[in-house]
């Protein structure tokens, strides 16, 4: 430890100096505050300040805007509300691209967009984004230093008009959706981004280095600020919602309702609570077949532990599918201070689970984040677990985890310590982990070096998630990218990592790879992409064999690669193909495997999206069940066949409807069984059962979602579902899909009312 703080004390992470010298704005307060309709008529904005003179992010990294695309922006602001209205000239307004899309899906829309990206504490921390696309589609996030909020959702006004010239985009930002100091002069950081789509070109007014991976403190300031006060930020949002599910013949018909409530408890946090949360429309997981000691890890979709969880999370302890959905109530805390002090807490609490048998269970994570010189934190996080059954459970973890970063963000150097105890049947059980990587992570020559540890005990997956703790694993890297356009790429980035891990406790060796990495981007748009993997010497595998660390499994050396084409996805046809194989040697094991998805763009109202994947793995060996005390493996064929197909039609920016349908069929196919020897190899077995596996995850979302006004929804959901899991294997798949139908499907249909109330609106109605 002595030797740790000599380290940091060595490196100089004091100080802070700009990569140039940032732009400023001066805003003015108006008494007459624009109509916002997409036009440059308001008194407000004659004789303001003119924003300029934008530089290209990305693809050729700094270069002036060409003047025929010059862009041209004025601010103002009021007691309530900050006001921006941006001029994109463009020398051919018919081919400025306008795809329609559903509300927060701007990333691969085909439509020119531009977005304001404030951040009212000017500390480098948090981004408050909005943007609108050239079909008047919002978007609104929350950037915070290490990761992007998209489920950040907020009410604001935008409208978007064309002339001969190009065409125009005007803002209203109420202070409701932003925090900001309580002081009487203010500086924000503020920085604006157009997309010119058919281009493929980005433009920013204050330059963005890309060079550099901390962009968040390059943004320009907005000064100007006099005497404006947070207001009260309380809004509530009840719904109703109305269900008729039918399964097995039988049929259930539901009503619900409740509340979500946000409320500003200063002008630097918010609290948050839902009230009989109805989870009931959120999609589908995509679920797969799980042959691992390990389990899956799902996406979160659930609004409520969506949004405003950049704190909670950045200790990464805190996973939130461990709630389960038979929520009672829920309320969290979070924000972050004009000190740069971050704060989250959140408690929930859930009914009965019949699987697990907890009668209640009360879930609590705090967490505290204080940044520094605008580049650097330091991070405690704290999860506690508390459920009643028969003895109770009680799981507490807590860890620190710090970021620091040179002046110019140049080098990083990550540390964090984690300490579990898990409480049981009058019994305690305490592990740790830690984890220390010092990178490069600015410039085209980039490298790190990390190691992590992982005690045998350490268990944070009460409201954590960790694959597998006992390990001690070290890793290397170096990568070489441009930025700038070549002669034959747009942007090129190659990498090399090595790996090599144990187990903690006994220090053995388990596992020593390399793997490779390409990506490269044409000048027509084309992306290809490598990656590949070798491990040249036979892995010790200590959990295949679910028999403890005394039976170890031997895997084969393994020798893979992935290739991926991915053409332009302007063109109203645009197609992604990957293709994948591998060999194991000592088994005569290999695999194979291809992705084929083509996009197309109908209209600009009308998009689809099919993916259809494949992977056939040959002589897997792997782990059966436990027969006698002794574990029983399998030499087996395993193969999957993924169709998947999206489909959104938007009627306007207020109204859309969209499918998604998703089918995953796999099979195992046991050819012979084993045992396996005292140095892991496998050895012959007269074991003489059937194991083999018919899998199905059938899944379809259907969804009309109508914004009838601002922050309110009306939506209505088809859900339609099959899991199955047997152990007749069949061979053709139209044979499958007939058996598949032959199981008790599940059918939900649901409308569920929402509407957004703002305690300002009501106070001026």
């Amino acid at each position: 430890m002595k030797q740790l703080f000599l380290i940091l004390l060595a490196i100089p992470f004091t100080g802070f100096s700009q990569y140039l010298e940032r732009k400023h704005y001066h805003i003015e307060r108006t008494l007459t505050p624009p109509i916002i309709d997409g036009k440059i008529k308001d008194d407000c904005w004659k004789n303001k300040a003119l924003g300029t003179h934008f530089v290209c992010m990305e693809p050729d990294n700094g270069k002036p805007i060409p003047e025929e695309f010059r862009t041209e922006w004025r601010a103002v602001y009021d007691n309530k509300s900050v006001y921006f209205v941006i001029k994109m000239y463009d020398p051919s307004p018919d081919s400025i691209l306008k795809q329609l899309s559903i509300r927060d899906d701007l990333e691969k829309t085909n439509a020119d967009q531009i977005g304001i990206w404030v951040n009212p504490y000017n500390d480098g921390q948090t981004d408050f984004n909005f943007s609108v696309s050239a079909a008047g589609v919002q978007r609104d996030a929350k950037y915070s230093s290490e990761d992007i909020d998209d489920n950040w959702d907020m009410v604001w006004e935008s409208d978007v008009t064309f002339d001969n010239e190009g065409w125009i985009a005007e803002f209203k930002i109420p202070y409701s959706a932003l925090r900001f100091p309580k002081t009487e002069i203010q500086t924000w950081g503020l920085n604006i981004k157009r997309s010119v789509r058919r281009n493929r070109e980005w433009y920013t007014w204050s330059f963005l280095d890309m060079s550099k991976e901390n962009i968040a403190i390059q943004t320009g300031q907005l000064h100007g600020f006099e005497n404006i006060k947070p207001p009260l930020r309380l809004s509530f949002m009840p719904y109703l919602s109305t269900y008729s599910s039918s399964y097995e013949g039988e049929i259930q018909n539901q009503f619900n309702g409740g509340m979500d409530l946000k409320y500003g408890v200063n002008e630097s946090f918010t609290l948050d609570m839902t009230l009989i949360p109805d989870f009931g429309q959120v999609a589908f997981d995509n679920q797969v077949l799980n042959l691992s000691p390990f389990e899956v890890q799902y996406d979160e979709k659930r609004p409520f532990f969506t949004e405003g969880t950049e704190v909670l999370e950045k200790g990464g302890l805190f996973y939130s599918r461990r709630i389960s959905d038979n929520l009672l109530n829920a309320t969290k805390i979070t924000g972050r201070n004009q000190n740069n002090l971050g704060v989250g807490v959140l408690n929930a609490i859930t009914g009965e689970n019949q699987e697990t048998g907890d009668l209640l269970s009360n879930y609590n994570v705090f967490a505290i984040d204080q940044s520094f010189n605008q580049n650097s934190s330091l991070t405690f996080t704290n999860t506690n677990v508390q459920r009643r059954k028969n003895e109770g459970r009680e799981a507490n973890v807590w860890g620190i985890k710090m970021a620091l970063q040179d002046a110019n963000s140049n080098y990083q150097f990550n540390w964090k310590v984690n300490q579990s105890q898990v409480s049981e049947n009058r019994e305690s059980t305490n592990g740790y982990a830690a984890n220390f990587q010092l990178a490069k992570i600015s410039g085209k020559l980039r490298y790190s070096i990390e190691q992590n540890i992982e005690s045998e005990n350490y268990n944070p997956n009460d409201l954590g998630f960790l694959y597998n703790s006992n390990e001690f694993n070290t890793n290397s890297s170096i990568s070489y990218r441009i930025i700038n356009p070549s002669k034959l790429f747009i942007n090129y980035n190659s990498s090399i990592e090595f790996e090599y891990n144990q187990l903690y406790s006994p220090r053995k060796f388990t596992e020593f790879d390399f793997k490779f990495s390409q990506i490269a981007t044409f000048k027509n748009y084309l992306t290809w992409g490598l990656y590949a993997k070798i491990q040249p010497v036979k892995e010790n595998d200590y959990f295949e064999a679910r028999a403890g660390l005394d039976q170890v499994f031997k895997r084969s050396e393994y020798y893979g690669a992935r290739t991926f084409l991915s053409s332009d996805y302007r063109k109203t046809f645009a197609l992604d193909l990957s293709v994948n194989g591998g060999i194991h040697p000592l088994y005569n094991g290999h695999k194979f495997g291809y992705r084929l998805s083509p996009r197309i763009r109908f209209n600009d109202k009308l998009f689809t999206k099919y993916v259809f994947s494949t992977e056939k793995k040959v002589n897997n060996s792997g782990y059966t069940l436990t027969h006698n005390d002794m574990p029983v493996l399998a030499t087996r064929d395993i193969e999957f066949i993924t169709n998947v197909l999206e489909a959104q039609y938007v009627m306007s920016n207020k109204m859309s409807a969209k499918i998604k349908f998703r089918h995953h069929w796999e099979q195992v196919k046991n050819h012979s069984f084993h045992g396996l020897n005292s140095e892991g190899f496998l050895t012959t077995s007269n074991y003489l059962g059937k194991h083999d596996v018919n899998f199905n995850a059938w899944n379809i979302d259907l969804t009309y979602s109508w914004w009838f006004a601002p922050g309110s929804e009306l939506s209505i959901v088809w859900k339609n579902a099959i899991l199955t899991q047997g152990t007749e294997v069949i061979n053709h798949y139209i044979d499958n899909i007939e058996m598949l139908f032959n199981n008790p499907q599940e059918n939900s249909l649901s409308l569920k009312f929402r509407y957004y109330l703002d305690y300002q609106y009501l106070k001026r109605k």
